[in-house]
């Protein structure tokens, strides 16, 4: 996938999640938790065909098999072509998930959960976790014997993966979050508002601002770690026309360089959110320290500043094996 392309997958992807997050607050029966997406919706839509009449029914149920049965479906189009592996079994599994899951999307009053309102959440975060878990599994098997070309090619296509990971990070789960936290407050506070003549302001005010600090601080690593895959792409790219190349070289210092930014840039904005919230706390009525100890992000900046130091030791004895020869 070509760079504006993943570009623009991924602007679709963050005004998705954006206008989920406003429907998630206006139409909270059918968009309870992104995590339901679609089933949630899907139920929905096949309740309200079922109830519609006796043919509305049949249909619903004839949509109803049919959806259930697309994974099973994939595993037989596998094991017909030869192409299967032992591991796609679970596709019949997750094809049976599918039905308990839409069964219930479906009629959700059947569904009884020891704390109200999480039966959808548990139900999608099940069949996403298991679905998951077996691509990951697939993938690990299909790219453990590859060469070199294709390893780069899975993981071009690994990186993209991360990107739109990264974007739902900032407009799916961190502005849901803040949606929330802004609800919250408002709702348990009611904040005596003063003017000035001119401009009407509340004492929930300060709250409010730190709500959307405490978001820009959530969201920088996401932002930066976008970049960081964009860089690491076109390092790849680099590398499959030319490892020895100069622009190999470069790229790869920058994005070292760039990573060691970004993990440092981040430390500090943390504390200084933490220092200007100690300081306004007796003005706040929501308070949310950042704590973070990147120990994996650290440890990726190593394995990357390690990665940049073999490809100029690299070029270095080639160029010296191209002097000697």
């Amino acid at each position: 996938m070509k760079e504006r392309h993943l570009f623009t997958l991924l602007s679709v992807e963050a005004a998705a999640c954006v206008l989920f997050c406003i429907l998630q607050r206006s139409l909270s029966g059918l968009f309870s938790t992104l995590i339901a997406f679609p089933f949630e919706q899907i139920g929905a839509g096949l309740r309200v065909l079922s109830l519609s009449g006796a043919v509305g029914n049949v249909v619903a149920i004839i949509l109803y098999m049919l959806l259930g049965l697309i994974p099973a479906g994939i595993w037989g189009f596998l094991h017909w072509r030869k192409k299967s592996e032992p591991l796609d079994i679970m596709l019949l599994v997750i094809s049976a998930l599918l039905f308990v899951t839409l069964y219930y999307m479906i009629n959700p009053g059947l569904l009884s959960t020891g704390v109200p309102g999480t039966g959808k959440w548990s139900l999608g975060s099940t069949f996403y976790s298991v679905l998951l878990g077996y691509l990951l599994i697939r993938i690990l098997l299909h790219y453990k014997n590859a060469g070199t070309e294709k390893l780069q090619k899975g993981l071009w296509f690994l990186l993209g993966t991360v990107s739109v990971v990264l974007v739902y990070g900032i407009f799916g789960q961190e502005l849901g979050g803040l949606l929330q936290n802004l609800e919250t407050v408002q709702k348990g506070n009611t904040g005596i508002e003063l003017s000035d003549g001119f401009i009407t302001f509340s004492n929930l005010t300060p709250t409010y601002v730190f709500l959307f600090l405490n978001f820009a601080v959530r969201i920088l690593p996401y932002v930066l770690n976008i970049i960081v895959v964009f860089l690491a792409r076109r390092l790849l790219a680099a590398m499959k026309e030319d490892l020895y190349q100069e622009e190999s070289v470069k790229l790869a210092g920058k994005l070292s360089h760039f990573c060691v930014w970004t993990l440092a840039f981040t430390i500090g904005v943390d504390a200084v959110f933490n220092l200007l919230q100690l300081f306004f706390q007796s003005r706040l009525c929501q308070l949310e320290y950042v704590v973070a100890v990147p120990v994996f992000s650290l440890a990726f900046v190593l394995a990357v500043l390690l990665f940049a130091k073999y490809i100029r030791e690299m070029q270095r004895l080639k160029e010296d094996n191209d002097l000697f020869i």
